[in-house]
């Protein structure tokens, strides 16, 4: 006892010394307590705002956030999160910024209906800066960007004006396919690599003349188009320094092509250049970064349609014959509808598609390919100073949300239980129509009248053109290729993987 008794005043006179003696040896302790109670207050209350705000994907990494989950799989993360939060809405934070993903159609839908609380315009300009590096000066002190060249190109784009264009994008392609190298007998060829560069041929050539070569700055176009995806989705410019230099050279192409006399744009083209120019009063480089921003969305997205159909049927035991067998019927009917039935539907395709044919499995094709690799975030910005309210949560000022269509398109509730597979079938048998009001390919943007006559007229030159054999050796197994995360949310995703094969001229 006494032994006990000596430890317990030993510890009391220890614990007495280590107290402060005076008030100033008071101040720190009680500094501390009364941040910690603060730090408390201000946990509650943002515990109790976080009850009006849309739920939040967990994340234990500090700025960094969900950015890892979402690059490794982005399809298995908005699986588990849409799991976890089945409202439609949810936020995850990725490199330092919030973002709120909308994953149900009908929510999609009460975003789009509601212009005035949710504006793409705030987002418009945070990417002509990040993405494309157009000046201050262009995005905040112009508004005949606006006003008047956007507005002029999307008048240009409709469906009853964009003919003209169609038609010489036919012309372009019949062109350049006439000379478009092929590897040797026996040899194969990255289909990725033919697809892409005959279709920016053909597509650069339609918009901009003979001028321009795309060839000559391809591998900086490259470079700038795999990483501005990654810009766009907010990570930071200085992190990316491969795509700014990419973007530098091909913008210098472009200044370039602006500066020589003989360049010829299509009608499209050249009254943006002069609006630009004469009514926006763009200084050069501004003028450049507009020419080259309103092609990129294009090409970014709609070759990949014509490579992805070909690389799925190509890997499949029917191949690409019964489309070409329905083409060839279509055409047939259609030329025996003309003053010279003798002439193939082949040499005027843009008519031909126009007249709008029964293509039951090309198109059910098609929409396919778009449901099943496109990933677009279409997004939006909260306008209101008030804030506005989704789906019963609370959402800020300048709060960005994303329209997942790529989790509406793989909702097995809207496409079936094998929504998550790829059937070329499925649109032969009747859809509901809150299906088919929740399929938005290209993203819905203002060039997908243009690229569905693009896809079509692509892919039906290249197919009475070429005949394309999987290079077995290169390409082994049954699925050499598959979707990557590469280039989520911002249009069609990029494979993973290589696709060879043996091309002949028929």
């Amino acid at each position: 006892m006494d032994a006990l008794s000596a430890t317990i005043s030993r510890v009391s006179e220890a614990t007495t010394e280590r107290l402060p003696k005076n008030v100033s040896e008071w101040a720190v302790p009680a500094a501390a307590a009364t941040a910690a109670l603060i730090v408390g207050l201000y946990l509650v209350r943002a515990n109790k705002d976080k009850d009006k705000s849309p739920p939040m994907v967990s994340s234990w990494v500090p700025w960094i956030g969900s950015q890892w989950a979402l690059d490794k799989d982005p399809d298995a993360f908005m699986k588990a999160a849409q799991q976890k939060f089945p409202g439609g809405i949810f936020g995850a934070k990725t490199t330092g910024r919030t973002m709120y993903y909308i994953t149900d159609s009908a929510l999609i839908n009460q975003v789009y209906k509601q212009p005035k609380n949710f504006a793409m315009s705030l987002v418009q300009k945070e990417w002509g800066k990040n993405c494309f590096s157009y000046s201050d000066k262009a995005l905040f002190e112009t508004p005949a960007l606006r006003t008047e060249i956007f507005p002029h190109m999307r008048q240009c784009m409709a469906p009853v004006n964009m003919m003209n264009l169609v038609e010489s994008f036919e012309r372009c392609l019949s062109k350049a396919i006439k000379t478009f190298p092929i590897p040797e007998p026996g040899s194969s060829v990255s289909l990725h690599d033919l697809i892409l560069r005959l279709a920016h041929r053909a597509t650069g050539a339609a918009w901009y003349g003979p001028t321009f070569d795309v060839e000559s700055f391809w591998d900086d176009w490259q470079g700038f188009d795999d990483g501005v995806y990654k810009v766009a989705l907010a990570y930071p410019v200085p992190l990316c320094p491969h795509f700014v230099k990419c973007r530098e050279r091909v913008i210098q192409r472009f200044l370039e092509y602006l500066d020589d006399p003989a360049h010829e744009p299509c009608e499209m083209i050249g009254e943006m250049e002069r609006l630009g120019r004469d009514v926006a009063k763009l200084d050069r480089r501004d003028l450049g970064v507009m020419i080259m921003a309103c092609y990129w969305p294009l090409m970014a997205n709609v070759p990949w349609g014509s490579f992805w159909l070909l690389v799925f049927q190509l890997q499949r035991s029917e191949g690409i014959a019964p489309i070409l067998a329905e083409l060839d019927a279509a055409g047939e009917a259609w030329s025996a509808t003309q003053p010279d039935p003798t002439i193939s539907y082949l040499s005027n395709l843009t008519a031909f598609f126009q007249s709008q044919p029964e293509l039951p499995l090309f198109q059910s094709t098609i929409n396919e390919v778009l449901r099943f690799t496109s990933d677009s975030y279409s997004m939006r910005g909260v306008v209101p100073d008030e804030g506005a309210v989704l789906g019963g949560y609370e959402l800020k000022k300048n709060d960005t949300l994303i329209m997942s269509t790529r989790s509406v398109h793989l909702d097995e509730a809207l496409f079936g239980a094998d929504a998550k597979q790829f059937n070329p079938r499925r649109w032969l048998d009747p859809l509901s129509e809150e299906a088919k009001g929740s399929f938005r390919p290209y993203g819905g943007g203002v060039s997908r009248h243009f690229a569905s006559y693009h896809v079509k007229i692509f892919l039906t030159t290249l197919l009475h053109t070429f005949r394309f054999e999987v290079d077995k050796i290169k390409s082994p197994g049954p699925s050499p290729v598959t979707i990557s995360s590469e280039n989520r949310g911002f249009g069609l995703r990029r494979p993973q993987g290589e696709l060879f094969v043996k091309v002949t001229r028929i």
